[in-house]
Parts: C-alpha cells; structure tokens; sequence
C-alpha cells in the first residue's frame, strides 16, 4: 500500500424513483438509451449497504452512448416519499447530456409531452472563442436533466 489510496473513475450515477418502469421508458424510449433488464434484489448484503433493514429494490442501469452508467432504483420496500428537487436546494443533482442538435431535441420531446424550463438558451464563452446551447428538463419524478450543445 503505502501511498495515498485515490478515485480512479467514476463508476455510475444514480437516482431513486417512484416507478421504474415508467423512468426506464423516458430514458429509453424518449431520450433513446439502453438499459439491462430490472433486478429484484432484497438481501442482507443490500440491506447493509442502503443501511434500510428488510428493504427490497428494483434496479436497472442506463447506459449513455460513451458507455456511461445511470443507475436506476425503485424501493419497494420501504416506500419513499417525494422531496423538494428544486435545484437551489442542497444536496440535488442533475446530469448534463451532450447532443448534437439541441434545438431539434427540445422540439422533438416538447412535442411528445416533456416538460422543459425553457428553450435553449444561447450562451458564448468569456473569451468569445465558442458558445453553447443549454436547457434543463423535467424527466420523472421531477429529475432534473440538462442537454448541453457546445459548438466551436
């Protein structure tokens, strides 16, 4: 051992949701990525891990085209309740996804019923060098997600 033990990547991301079903069918059928088949997993090893005694989880995982994981999990046992997912509040998180053509993403999706903050918004760089599209949406739960478009 001897040096200093340091974080070599990160392995995944993860959100708790109400119903994974319908989260699985936004994640894959909305925004178009993959997921493995739902786990159900009650355990003690679990069960230590969530520190939750009797729990019983459904999971899956999202995979991102650059092979990135978005951790899925539905508590069925014991039940959650909703919270404040503002994104001023302490302690939330959202996941910025690249795309290649925002503007036609947003129209697409608000035509299939997704909540968005607002259009794109256009934003250059201090240095006037490059600007960027961004926007914030609603997934389940009131997830918030971010599509980022950088154009040089």
């Amino acid at each position: 051992m001897g040096g200093r033990e340091t974080i070599k990547s990160t392995e995944h991301f993860s959100f708790t949701v109400s119903n994974l079903d319908k989260t699985l069918h936004f994640f894959c059928e909305l925004l178009g990525l993959t997921a493995t088949p739902i786990a159900e997993v009650s355990n003690e090893q679990i069960q230590k891990v969530v520190k939750m005694p009797g729990a019983s989880l459904r999971i899956s995982i999202v995979q991102t085209p650059d092979n990135k994981k978005i951790e899925l999990i539905e508590y069925a046992k014991p039940k959650g309740k909703k919270i404040d997912l503002k994104t001023s509040n302490p302690g939330v998180a959202h996941i910025a996804f690249a795309v290649d053509d925002i503007e036609r993403m947003y129209e697409d999706l608000v035509k299939k019923g997704v909540e968005f903050n607002s259009p794109p918004v256009w934003v250059v760089s201090n240095e006037g060098k490059g600007k960027w599209g961004v926007c914030y949406l609603k997934g389940p739960d009131n997830i918030t997600l971010e599509f980022v478009q950088v154009v040089e």
